[in-house]
Formats: structure tokens, C-alpha cells, sequence
């Protein structure tokens, strides 16, 4: 977690306060370049604007990649098959513990621990526990939790989180390059200016640089109002019209290769840290347990990387 273990020095806490916008115009920073890539980085993995996300995040994307001044970033793990790779390792150690299908609706806390209301193929289930960890995302607590809404222990709302669309371009053939300077298709590939995240290539890891390949699109709504409001008014038909429209940009070629277009409606993908949530009262407190709840998941870092959703589950299940 990173505020567990970085600095909690004044002038470190004291970048959350701001936002990244404002620390790079404080320091003299005017490269439109610049505040193109930061911005880029924000939305990446914040799903947030430059000047809406929190300078000690702003930051921490780029610090936490390297050890120290002066050395190379750290290399990327990454598998084709994401986070499911590490998910299927561990339910492999525990797997005669797991239940799956069982969706729970309540959480009933008691003196003696907690009553767990689940639905199991369309019947309703009760299980009497000791102690429950709560995995979910933070801000799902007052619909689950009985009692959590008449006495908040912590303002579950304020852990936002941004809503984006992904699209699965299935094609037929790769762009062929336009120019002779063009940079080879990379497993991540960004469109300067765009307010997209661009696209990975789905099928770089199989090491063929030559015909079908799945690529995925990711779009960020931060630029809009009330951008989860308009995703969901939004249909697939609009929606792969962006796709494809934005991809043109770099691939004129896009609509004769796609052959076919899945897209999904993420209404909460990755936590937000605004300025003041990583180091608020509310993502503080939401750290203690609630009665016999403990709460384990990546928003309690302000954060969404893996790394920090392992570091709360252990800190829960030590507390457990």
C-alpha cells in the first residue's frame, strides 16, 4: 500500500492536497507535450483528468516504476490472460474452500459475528460467520451492510470511481505501415491527442506480427459531465462508431479489417484519487473494521493495481 509504506513527511502528504495540474504549473512546467503525457497517464490509470486527480497520485505513477533518479522503469509483468493468471494460481491453493455462483446479497452483522444472506440459483442461502472480509469495491457498502447507512463508520461515497467502455476489435489482417518511419505495432499502442487510451494489442504475446489479431480499445469517460450517465445512454452502434473514428486517426484501414466489434460498459472501473482521498479521513477510517467486517480491496488504497489488493487482503485476513 503505498501510503503505508512511502513517506508520510508534510511535504509529501501535502501533494494530495493539490492536484497534478497545479504542481506542474508550480514547478514551471509548460510543454503542451508534457501536460499531454501526464494527462494520459491520469486518465490511464485514475480514469481521471490532469487537474482532477490528486498530485501525490499524479506522481506515484510515475515514482513507484523507478527505484531510484536516474534508473530505468521497472519492466511490466503481464500475461494474456491479465489478472485471471495470478486468480487461477491462488484458487488453486485454496480450492475446496470456494464457492462459486453465490452472490451475496446481505450482510447481517451480530454480536457473534455476522449473518451472510446469499443467492444460490435462485434461492436464498444463510451462513452464520465469525468474521467477514469485505472484497468488493468500498463504495457497494450501505447497499449490502445492514446497518452501514444508519450509522456510516466512513462516507463510502467518497470512494469515486470513474466509468469507461472497452471495445474488442476482431480483424482480419494488421494495418500495414504508412510510412517508413513508422514504429511497429507495440503491445501498447497511444494516439497523441486523443482523449482515448488508445489500444493494446490483444495477441502480442503469441509473437505473430502478421494476420488476425484481437485488439482492445479503452475509453476513459472523465471528459464528460456525468459520463456514466451518458455511457449507459449511449448504444454499441455509437460507441463503435468512437472506437473506429478515433482508431482511423492512425489506421485509415480499420474498417475494412474489422470484422466484428464487442464492446462492454464498465459503469465502475478503477478508483479515482481526487485531491485530499489518499490522504482523507475517509479512506483512513475505512481501513478499521466495521463491527466484525474488515474491508479488503485495492479502492482502500486509492490505488487500482494488484499489488494493493493483495498488500489488504493479507493486512485483513492477519486481522481476522
Amino acid at each position: 500500500m503505498p501510503s503505508a509504506l512511502g513517506s508520510d513527511d508534510a511535504e509529501v502528504t501535502a501533494l494530495d492536497k493539490i492536484s497534478f495540474g497545479d504542481w506542474l504549473r508550480e514547478k514551471g512546467f509548460t510543454s503542451e507535450r508534457l501536460f499531454w503525457y501526464c494527462d494520459y497517464a491520469c486518465r490511464d490509470d485514475y480514469g481521471l483528468k490532469l487537474d482532477q486527480t490528486s498530485a501525490w497520485a499524479g506522481l506515484f505513477y510515475f515514482c513507484s516504476r523507478v527505484r531510484k533518479s536516474g534508473d530505468e522503469s521497472q519492466p511490466f509483468i503481464t500475461f494474456s490472460e491479465g489478472n485471471g493468471r495470478f486468480v487461477r494460481h491462488m484458487a488453486e491453493a485454496v480450492r475446496e474452500h470456494i464457492k462459486t455462483s453465490h452472490a451475496v446479497v446481505s450482510i447481517v452483522p451480530t454480536d457473534a459475528g455476522a449473518d451472510l444472506i446469499c443467492l444460490v440459483e435462485g434461492k436464498f442461502l444463510g451462513f452464520k460467520t465469525k468474521k467477514v472480509i469485505y472484497a468488493s469495491p468500498i463504495f457497494t457498502a450501505p447497499f449490502v451492510i445492514r446497518g452501514f447507512s444508519e450509522r456510516p463508520p466512513f462516507n463510502a461515497p467518497a470512494f469515486h470511481s470513474n466509468s469507461w467502455f472497452v471495445a474488442n476489435l476482431h480483424m482480419k489482417d494488421r494495418p500495414k505501415p504508412r510510412f517508413s518511419r513508422d514504429f511497429p505495432l507495440a503491445w501498447d499502442n497511444v494516439i497523441y491527442e486523443s482523449p482515448s487510451l488508445g489500444y493494446v494489442n490483444a495477441t502480442h504475446q503469441k509473437g505473430i506480427d502478421h494476420g488476425a489479431t484481437v485488439w482492445t480499445y479503452y475509453y476513459p469517460m472523465c471528459h464528460e459531465t456525468d459520463g456514466r450517465t451518458k455511457l449507459l445512454n449511449y448504444d454499441w452502434r455509437e460507441l463503435a462508431d468512437v472506437c473506429l473514428t478515433d482508431i482511423a486517426r492512425a489506421h485509415p484501414e480499420i474498417y475494412e479489417l474489422t470484422e466484428r466489434i464487442d464492446i462492454m460498459r464498465w459503469g465502475h472501473a478503477m478508483i479515482s484519487p481526487t485531491p485530499g482521498f489518499i490522504w482523507g479521513d475517509d479512506r483512513r477510517k475505512a481501513l478499521e473494521p466495521y463491527r466484525n467486517i474488515h474491508f479488503a480491496h485495492t479502492d482502500l488504497s486509492g490505488i487500482a493495481l494488484f499489488e494493493e489488493a493483495f498488500y489488504h487482503g493479507l493486512r485483513a485476513a492477519e486481522a481476522v
